[in-house]
């Protein structure tokens, strides 16, 4: 028997007859009719050079070629129904590692978009990494990313989300202390940004006095814990602070200061269902909190 004549489609209609030992039977099984199933099966035959089956007044009957053929063809279907089986269930699932890279402060602001996803997709492994180091999805450091930029890379996948204003925040305490206090006397608390490139560290530099007392720390999350706790101004994202009870918008930053939330993905993850599964999700309900990112 010279296997390479074969073709796929074939498969199904010898084993249909070997199973159902009828042409008619074998027809109904596979839902076409009676003379599909009989050039099927002649054609088959005169491919490979041997007799597949017997035909005889009650119906086919196979032969020790047929059983040889009946033995394999059983394997690779098994073997196909397995692949068919494993891979939907997986796509189905949604399982495995899915590794998003993101900042402490967005992770404040959007922990129960994390939390619904991950009770959502159970089989996903979030491997979450909150980091203000440039990130390379072309190094595959991950699989998404969700972070604040106006200048998003063009190669990536990405959706621009919503716009992220910003603006000047005080502890009411120390607002209601120092708000007639000369500027000089006014301490400001600013993210680490010796060069100055960072939005947030422009504005402080347009509103600080340049005798004012300054803190500084190196994640954003320290500098909304220490003017939450009142020890002075900082120029902050207004989604960071839409939670703030105690804190006061002191002042607008220009909307030319504006950045933008991007979710972006490494572009041969186009495909991948665990991103696209994460992508549908987080983007709708990030939208739904807009109103905190302004």
């Amino acid at each position: 028997m010279n296997a390479q004549v074969l073709e796929w489609a074939d498969i199904p209609f010898v084993l249909a007859v070997c199973e159902q030992g009828s042409l008619s039977g074998a027809a109904r099984k596979l839902g076409v009719n009676h003379s599909t199933v009989f050039r099927r099966i002649e054609g088959v035959e005169a491919r490979v050079g041997v007799k597949l089956f017997e035909r005889l007044s009650h119906g086919y009957v196979m032969t020790a070629a047929g059983e040889h053929f009946y033995r394999n063809a059983l394997q690779l279907r098994d073997g196909m129904n397995t692949i068919q089986r494993e891979l939907g269930g997986r796509d189905l699932r949604l399982e495995g590692p899915l590794r998003i890279t993101t900042t402490d402060s967005l992770i404040y602001r959007l922990s129960d978009v994390v939390v619904e996803f991950q009770q959502k997709y159970p089989d996903i492994e979030l491997d979450l990494n909150c980091d203000t180091r440039p990130f390379d999805l072309m190094q595959r450091d991950a699989d998404v990313a969700l972070r604040p930029t106006s200048q998003p890379p063009e190669h990536w996948l990405g959706r621009n989300l919503l716009p992220i204003a910003f603006a000047t925040y005080a502890h009411k305490d120390y607002w209601h202390t120092f708000h007639e206090k000369p500027a000089e006397e006014q301490r400001w608390v600013i993210l680490s940004d010796k060069l100055n490139r960072t939005s947030m560290g422009q504005i402080v530099d347009s509103q600080r006095a340049k005798e004012a007392p300054v803190t500084t720390a190196n994640t954003m999350m320290s500098v909304f814990n220490l003017v939450s706790s009142g020890l002075g101004l900082a120029v902050m994202p207004c989604y960071v602070c839409a939670s703030g009870k105690d804190l006061v918008r002191v002042r607008n930053a220009p909307s030319e200061f504006n950045s933008e939330l991007w979710l972006l993905a490494h572009p041969d993850m186009r495909r991948n269902a665990k991103v696209h599964a994460f992508l549908e999700f987080a983007t709708s309900r990030i939208r739904e909190s807009e109103a905190d990112f302004r």
